[in-house]
């Protein structure tokens, strides 16, 4: 029999809420201590031990670390010990007010989320104007070809806007286009061509490439679009997306990368010109 007051660790555990595995565990961590087995071969545990088990488990569960536990349950501190506490516990409260306010960004975000798809419209990261816009011009693409054309234009922008890299003044020219029905219908048929072009070598699409690349600067000046004037820039954008592409990996056609290769020199031309003035 056990003594009157005395309780085994199982005892113990059951009054604390908490199992035998976890009084063992605060055993070996120096939380509560070990009593010394009795003449019968089983330890006895005191009512103040249940007591300390039930206010480390009561701290614990409040999200105190159980390595700050000893100092906050201990007796005798001193003030250097005390604002040593104090600071765990202002950290601990920063943390958790951390995570609320990640928390109720990420509602924000599923809410919107949610409200899109009760709508039945995409989910993504773009506007949701943009997103339909692009989502309907794939949808209606008159080819296969356009239509991945279309595709690889949606998830660049999208990765651009994810990353948060792309200057914000070329996201909104692309937005105003793709949401402008006139401008867009514009732009698609550009795209359409520039879609054709793929698979033809340079040297046998010489004339389309020239017009195309004429068409798109038109299209820009008229838009006033800004759009990025070197292919350095371009891969500039890549590698702030962590990607470490060359602009022959991001165009690997080589007559649909001559069109940006020959709107891109004329840009920086502009450019050039203008900061002579």
């Amino acid at each position: 029999m056990v003594e009157t007051g005395l309780m085994r660790i199982g005892q113990l555990a059951e009054v604390a809420g908490t199992t035998t595995r976890t009084v063992r565990h605060y055993h070996r961590l120096g939380l509560l201590n070990e009593p010394q087995r009795r003449s019968n071969g089983y330890r006895a545990y005191t009512v103040s031990d249940a007591v300390r088990l039930m206010r480390i488990r009561w701290l614990a569960t409040n999200g105190v670390p159980l390595g700050s536990v000893a100092a906050i349950l201990a007796e005798e501190r001193s003030s250097e010990d005390d604002r040593d506490v104090e600071a765990d516990l202002r950290s601990l409260i920063a943390g958790i007010e951390k995570e609320q306010a990640i928390l109720v960004s990420h509602r924000a975000q599923l809410t919107a989320m949610l409200a899109e798809a009760e709508r039945g419209n995409p989910i993504s990261v773009l506007p949701a104007e943009l997103a339909i816009a692009l989502s309907d011009a794939i949808d209606t693409a008159p080819s296969v070809n356009v239509g991945s054309a279309i595709r690889r234009d949606r998830d660049l922008v999208e990765a651009l806007s994810m990353s948060g890299k792309a200057p914000q003044v070329m996201l909104a020219g692309y937005e105003a286009t793709m949401t402008d029905d006139l401008q867009r219908e514009r732009y698609l048929a550009l795209l359409a061509e520039w879609a054709h072009l793929e698979g033809c070598g340079p040297g046998l699409a010489e004339s389309a490439i020239e017009a195309l690349s004429a068409r798109l600067l038109e299209f820009f000046d008229q838009q006033k679009m800004d759009v990025m004037e070197s292919s350095a820039e371009v891969t500039e954008v890549a590698g702030g997306l962590g990607w470490t592409l060359s602009l022959d990996d991001l165009i690997p056609d080589p007559a649909q990368r001559e069109v940006v290769l020959r709107v891109q020199r004329e840009l920086s031309t502009r450019s050039s010109s203008t900061a002579d003035i």
